[in-house]
């Protein structure tokens, strides 16, 4: 199948998509009073059937990989590109490369950490062509340590106040700025763990990292967040006690 093929499949799986969701809206109420939860090793059993499909040629298995990995493609392109643009090009990349290399998947690890990897190794190529560094050393805004290896400056607690704050959009900006001066390596397993709320171990799988390494750079990006934006949830706290 050509390029040019493949990207009318996708895009006529999105129509059908996006028409089913005026059905879906209909009976949404009553579809979420009556949720279902799938049975994790029956979900990856019936992935694995997807994936062994359309390794023998079964063009309706990728119409069905596409459902279930666009939306979270997407999710993860643009918390790492920032850019709508670039991340519909990257989606339309990875797709085109798990269809063009669905053979090369032998099963070593999840299909979905495969997926991921596909994704990240996108984004990176699409934010290397735009040839912007905007990370900064996160040495620079972790909190400091005296010699007796207490911590020299308080630190506010802003998790409380985290559930409420994401829903105001000035600052869901302010996050986002955060995140984005993450360095890369922590940037990616603070989105994939506490943004795409993978497991740690998922999170190792993809990144080939043990299990202790994602947890040591997950740790230091939460400080990097807290410490960021400790003096913005003080002010926030202020008025709100003010009120």
């Amino acid at each position: 199948m050509s390029k040019t093929s493949y990207i009318n499949r996708v895009k006529r799986t999105e129509s059908k998509a996006e028409n089913s969701n005026s059905d879906k809206s209909k009976s949404e109420k009553s579809a979420e009073e009556q949720t279902t939860f799938t049975d994790p090793k029956e979900e990856k059993e019936a992935e694995e059937a997807l994936v062994r499909e359309l390794q023998s040629g079964n063009m309706d298995s990728f119409d069905q990989i596409v459902e279930r990995y666009q939306k979270k493609i997407y999710a993860l392109s643009f918390n790492l590109t920032r850019n709508t643009m670039d991340a519909q090009d990257v989606t339309q990349d990875v797709l085109l490369t798990l269809f063009r290399k669905i053979h090369t998947f032998q099963g070593k690890s999840a299909f979905s950490s495969w997926v991921y990897r596909i994704t990240l190794n996108a984004a990176y190529m699409k934010l290397r062509s735009r040839k912007k560094d905007q990370s900064i050393s996160i040495d620079e805004l972790l909190p400091t340590f005296n010699g007796s290896g207490f911590q020299q400056e308080k630190v506010q607690d802003w998790s409380e106040n985290t559930e409420s704050l994401l829903f105001a959009n000035e600052t869901r900006s302010i996050i986002q700025k955060a995140v984005d001066m993450l360095p890369e390596k922590e940037k990616v397993v603070f989105l994939l763990r506490d943004v795409e709320g993978l497991s740690t171990e998922k999170v190792g799988e993809i990144l080939d990292l043990t299990v202790p390494a994602v947890k040591s750079r997950l740790h230091r990006a939460r400080l990097f967040l807290r410490k960021k934006l400790s003096s913005f949830f003080q002010e926030y706290q202020t008025g709100e006690d003010g009120k």
